[in-house]
């Protein structure tokens, strides 16, 4: 099958082979159906299938119909608007759409935190066809009249489980309540929980479901595996897996930032070429860590969550889990940065004997097989690095020139050859981070497995078993609260982590919720600050409601 087959737009079909498309992947195809044209579409595809390119079909399709080019744009009235949930995500989808609509005269903006607002206003006002946004910042223009969306004929929505996660709810539905009711609107996301379905229950008209990547095919390029470390072993653990494997480039979760920063600095010290990349960095310190990634400068990226989605790395051959994913569409997410565009990735997770249960409940739900093993050891790295120094000698052998043989007979004339072979031997193994014992981790390996009627009860969470503090958010029933989305709002809001965050009570005006008491006085000034991208959200302490004594705790 061809974009022709498929009745793809001439230019963007000229634009596609210009670019080396010869063939549409799934994703592509499955979007472009004859009896899909007009609708709404709500479609599932994983990472790195393609599907930039498949939603700028979908409205080249749209927007562009049968004329050959777009016509001039107006000043501030964008004909479609894309929005993503990360900067990263935003400016790829922007260069990409950019030069798929060349041929058709398509100009295409990028509209993101952390780049200069006026600049976006100026060029707003001098007229783009297609928007491409982070869900703040949209939201900042609109509120500022740099932005008219009443002509826009077609919204996307790139990635709209990880927006929602994030905490976007409220610039969505303020987005998409400034588009007309006649627009098309097409949800890719990779995940379809509930807040999606209804997200897109209110917000399109009768959307067709369309699963570009059907389940079981979702992680059919990436190996699984996993092990189980003594958790003061867990770093150490981290070492061994990178020297075994060896992969060309690597990414490593961890779920603090401040753990990102000490596995990059710890990763330093033992001679990996080893990034750091969080949340609080700066555009330029995120954009300067990733290109580092990019062009073989570093072989590891570590990074936390900020990092599963919305990051132009096509070619990481390892995704390591150092920390647990949160839940089985983390594990999606985070493990879709490899295995993409038909290339094979590894996903290797390490989890302590207290997570084994949780992990394998995980992978369940995920749909994912992984195989358990030992970590490697420190014996088996060093006898994989001599098989390796022995391929290279063998397959460099054939390629000596003749002054590099005079060189190497000199040397042999002056030295033993087993002296030789030596000397490069510890000259190879000197440039290698050494492999780390692990007492701890062999132990654990060697013990069974703990029955479930066995295990520990439950831990509370910090908030719950120490009594915390009760405050309240302006937001609730009414305005479709719940608590999947609101922790990332309360802990971005308050710059506390989960574990700080107690019982959630979402009551029909407002949300209670505890903070952990040594968190609540920082809590209550950080979150009193604010926010110019939700307004109308305040936080203040409050009263515990009466349901708190019934409602469980809020599981995380």
């Amino acid at each position: 099958m061809t974009f022709a087959d498929l009745d793809a737009h001439a230019a963007l079909r000229a634009a596609l082979a210009a670019h080396g498309y010869a063939e549409p992947t799934p994703v592509q195809a499955a979007v472009l159906g004859p009896e899909l044209a007009g609708r709404d579409l709500l479609v599932s595809s994983r990472t790195g299938s393609g599907k930039t390119v498949a939603f700028g079909l979908v409205l080249a399709q749209t927007l562009l119909g049968e004329a050959p080019s777009f016509p001039p744009a107006r000043p501030r009235a964008p004909l479609g608007l894309v929005i993503a949930p990360t900067r990263e995500l935003a400016v790829q989808v922007q260069r990409e759409l950019s030069w798929l609509f060349a041929e058709s005269g398509g100009r295409v903006g990028a509209c993101v935190g952390g780049m200069d607002p006026r600049r976006e206003a100026r060029a707003l006002t001098q007229g783009l066809h297609l928007v491409v946004g982070t869900p703040g910042r949209l939201r900042d223009h609109l509120d500022r009249k740099n932005l008219d969306l009443g002509g826009a004929g077609a919204l996307v929505l790139d990635e709209a489980d990880e927006m929602l996660d994030m905490g976007f709810r409220e610039e969505l539905e303020a987005i998409l309540g400034a588009a007309p009711e006649g627009r098309r609107t097409i949800l890719f996301s990779a995940t379809l929980p509930k807040p999606i379905l209804e997200l897109a229950r209110r917000y399109t008209r009768e959307p067709v479901r369309v699963a570009a990547t059907p389940p079981g095919e979702a992680h059919a390029d990436i190996g699984y595996r996993a092990h189980l470390v003594a958790p003061r072993e867990r770093e150490l653990a981290l070492v061994n897996v990178l020297r075994r494997l060896d992969p060309a480039s690597a990414l490593v979760f961890r779920a603090l930032r401040e753990t990102v920063h000490h596995t990059a600095a710890s990763l330093g010290e033992r001679g990996f070429e080893a990034v750091a990349l969080s949340g609080e960095l700066t555009q330029v310190e995120r954009t300067k860590a990733l290109k580092a990634l990019r062009d073989g400068r570093a072989r590891v990226l570590v990074a936390t969550d900020v990092a599963a989605r919305g990051l132009d790395l096509p070619n990481v051959d390892l995704v390591l889990h150092a920390d647990l994913p949160r839940d089985a569409a983390s594990l999606q997410h985070r493990s879709g940065r490899t295995g993409r565009a038909g290339r094979k990735g590894q996903a290797v997770l390490l989890a302590a004997p207290a997570e084994r249960f949780r992990l394998d409940r995980m992978l369940r739900e995920a749909g994912v097989a992984a195989e358990w093993a030992p970590v490697p050891t420190a014996e088996e790295i060093r006898a994989r690095d001599e098989e390796r120094l022995a391929a290279s000698v063998a397959a460099q052998a054939g390629e000596a020139t003749e002054e590099e043989l005079a060189v190497a007979r000199r040397l042999l004339e002056e030295r033993a050859p087993l002296l030789v072979a030596a000397a490069l031997v510890r000259r190879e193994r000197a440039r290698l981070p050494e492999p780390e014992d692990l007492p701890d981790t062999a132990r654990v390996g060697r013990e069974a497995p703990v029955k479930a009627a066995e295990r520990a009860p439950r831990r509370e969470r910090p908030a719950a078993r120490e009594g915390g503090v009760w405050f309240r958010v302006t937001v609730g029933r009414e305005k479709n609260a719940d608590p999947r989305w609101l922790l990332p709002l309360i802990c971005r809001r308050g710059g506390v982590t989960r574990d700080e965050v107690g019982k959630i009570v979402v009551l029909p005006r407002e949300t209670r919720f505890e903070v952990a008491k040594d968190r609540a006085d920082e809590f209550a000034r950080a979150a009193r600050r604010p926010d110019p991208r939700m307004p109308a959200v305040r936080f203040d302490r409050a009263d515990p409601p009466a349901e708190a004594r019934r409602a469980p705790a809020r599981r995380s």
